[in-house]
């Protein structure tokens, strides 16, 4: 299998250079400049500071330095919150991988616990194990790998304002604020969509609507959740809808770390409200200009039932009546009063 009890030593060596058992300060410095790189740390300031936000959540004695046993209790800590498949999403919505990828360490198990074999001799594992041939890839993975194993970085917060405007029974325009991380900014937003139909015997495309990554088509833990949208944008038009269901969007924000909780809304007061809750055949939409029929809905006679159709024409015909008598005694009463 891809565990080994001697991995975490062999990258507990390549942190620790002097040799001394223990990770210190200017060590961690050292990794970030030289292993991760990139604009989060062009500047010394942001190297301490990131250096300090690690000594103190891993540095469980406060000695300023990293041994190895803070070092394996953060790696179970990591472990425990990073299952199969929450690696997976993770090489596909953090490492920003195609779905092909995330599908090969899905199959084969891997886990957080794995990351530590992983990442020794440059990775070779995932080349000759797990068969991911292109350089591009197992750097990206082994970096990131990395970091993760080092507390480096945060996971975005969950996006606030996850707001809605209903356009129509079929369409919706969904918004939210960016979200913040430390070290690595938040690269994209997935949004998911759950459809509820409410006529079970009625027809829906919903089963037919492919996710905007194919990745969610194998992944166990959509729960009738589908990804409509993954993309840096803080805004989203959904055009998808039906009537006759009822909606639920729910929202997460990604970077390299990992991912935010999710944030959800539920459709059905305003659906309802709009009339879209109903059969297709029943639906009018309420408009700020007032009431209207679809195309689809010529008159209302087509959704009227035949008992409605009735109790509307004896009541027309009704007050037919009542108003033509007024008409006619007003106008006796008129030529009575021109006679006198």
């Amino acid at each position: 299998g891809i565990r080994s009890t001697e991995a975490s030593g062999i990258f507990f060596d390549s942190l620790d250079s002097d040799g001394d058992g223990a990770i210190e300060p200017e060590e961690v410095a050292m990794f970030l400049q030289n292993e991760i790189g990139g604009k989060q740390f062009d500047t010394q300031i942001a190297v301490d500071k990131e250096v300090g936000t690690i000594m103190e959540r891993l540095d469980k004695n406060q000695n300023n330095g990293l041994e190895m046993s803070d070092m394996l209790d953060y790696w179970i800590t990591l472990e425990s919150l990073l299952s199969a498949e929450e690696v997976s999403e993770w090489i596909v919505y953090s490492v920003q991988l195609p779905s092909c990828v995330g599908k090969i360490f899905l199959e084969n198990g891997i886990t957080g616990y794995d990351f530590l074999e992983i990442v020794d001799n440059g990775g070779k594992v995932l080349k000759n194990e797990l068969g991911i041939d292109k350089v591009s890839f197992r750097n990206k993975i082994v970096r990131q790998m990395q970091a993760r194993m080092l507390g480096i970085g945060s996971s975005p917060g969950t996006p606030q304002k996850f707001t809605y405007r209903l356009e129509s029974c079929k369409a919706i325009t969904l918004s939210w604020e960016r979200s913040i991380a430390r070290v690595f900014p938040v690269h994209s937003y997935r949004i998911q969509r759950r459809a509820i139909n409410l006529f079970g015997n009625e027809s829906s495309n919903e089963d037919s609507v492919p996710n905007s990554n194919n990745f969610d088509s194998y992944s166990a833990s959509t729960s009738g959740w589908k990804t409509v949208y993954v993309g840096g944008e803080n805004e989203f038009v959904d055009s998808g809808l039906e009537t006759g269901h009822n909606y639920m969007y729910r929202i997460q924000a990604w970077n390299s770390v990992g991912r935010s909780g999710w944030e959800t809304i539920d459709l059905s007061r305003a659906l309802k409200k709009q009339r879209c809750s109903t059969k297709p055949s029943q639906q009018k939409f309420v408009t700020e200009r007032g009431t209207s029929s679809p195309p689809e809905v010529e008159t209302q006679w087509e959704w009227m039932s035949t008992t409605k159709r009735v109790l509307w024409g004896t009541t027309a015909a009704v007050q037919f009546m009542y108003h033509s008598v007024r008409f006619v005694l007003a106008l006796f009463a008129l030529l009575a009063g021109m006679m006198r």
